[in-house]
């Protein structure tokens, strides 16, 4: 799972064109921009592309990964939608229905991986947090984006069949209702969402050690900006108006965010523009970090240096909304 770690961002042209949001906030994935821990598909070669493809429809993040729970089909760090993108795309380049084939058996065992819930797993048919929903780096927003321009067969999607498109409009309603559904309560108010949420109960719920029950700014921000690009119902509506108040609620002001030489702190500034924590305590709102050690600590300060420095934990994510 990729965390915002102090790492080297290098430029790449994608094979495909990721969905750009418009001013008012209706786009997710960066174009151009890959990360040197993104999956192996992102950069991977069209024919490898093909080669790799799991007997279920999806793609591994690793194409090197052989055993473990990574060897199965994943969503994880822009797996499996981003193979689908760039083969659609070389179908509408070459008209070779290889791509179409690779492409629409993606597209479907996507839709087999969703839950009845409406919620996408990290990793198929996995265990352990794998198998919560997950929204941690825009994992099932990424997927719903995608089968939206499916349901729809815009751009590269245009080949799409009458019965698959709908099958993704499906899947899009079901999801949003996850999104619904799993958004944290607190006080009688609308607030966030975590990072991954229990498949059966839909609380937040936890990940590797430092990844405890929170509610997490940077995530609940793209969940929003999706909810926004939905038809308008009663719903919807006041999910966005409960998401927006607590970011509202819980900004940071008057203090900077710096990271450097493997560290990371905040400095007070009064000329700061607002920041928001990575992540809250759910009852409290009050910004928690965890370290190695899995405890959760209210001062940046107080975990290790390791952690403090690998990982983004203050960012303006609810400024771009």
């Amino acid at each position: 799972m990729l965390h915002l770690k102090a790492k080297k961002i290098i430029t790449f042209v994608l094979a495909c064109t990721m969905v750009v949001f418009s001013a008012v906030g209706m786009a997710v994935l960066p174009v151009g921009t890959v990360s040197a821990a993104d999956a192996s598909g992102t950069t991977a070669s069209i024919s490898d592309i093909l080669k790799n493809q799991l007997p279920d429809g999806g793609w591994r993040k690793d194409y090197k990964q052989t055993s473990g729970e990574w060897a199965k089909s994943t969503i994880d760090n822009k797996a499996t939608y981003s193979e689908i993108r760039r083969l659609a795309k070389e179908f509408k380049k070459t008209n070779d229905p290889r791509y179409s084939t690779a492409a629409i058996k993606g597209i479907n065992f996507l839709i087999n991986m969703q839950y009845s819930n409406g919620g996408w797993p990290q990793v198929y048919q996995s265990s352990g947090y794998h198998k919560h929903i997950t929204y941690n780096d825009d994992a099932m927003i990424n997927v719903m984006i995608m089968l939206d321009e499916v349901a729809t067969r815009k751009g590269d999607f245009s080949f799409i069949d009458s019965t698959l498109a709908n099958r993704s409009k499906n899947s899009v309603a079901k999801g949003v209702e996850a999104i619904l559904n799993t958004q944290v309560v607190s006080g009688g108010k609308l607030t966030a969402w975590g990072q991954q949420h229990d498949s059966s109960s839909l609380k937040p719920a936890s990940a590797r050690i430092y990844e405890v029950p929170s509610l997490t700014a940077g995530e609940s921000v793209t969940i929003v900006k999706f909810l926004k690009t939905r038809p308008a119902n009663s719903k919807i509506t006041a999910s966005i108006k409960g998401a927006e108040a607590w970011f509202n609620k819980v900004k940071i002001t008057g203090y900077k965010y710096e990271r450097a030489n493997g560290d990371s702190k905040i400095i007070a500034d009064s000329k700061a523009a607002p920041i928001w924590a990575r992540f809250y305590e759910i009852g409290t709102d009050k910004p928690i970090f965890i370290g190695r050690d899995g405890v959760v600590k209210y001062k940046l300060s107080d975990i290790d240096k390791e952690r403090r420095g690998g990982y983004a934990w203050y960012g303006n994510w609810p400024s771009k909304l």
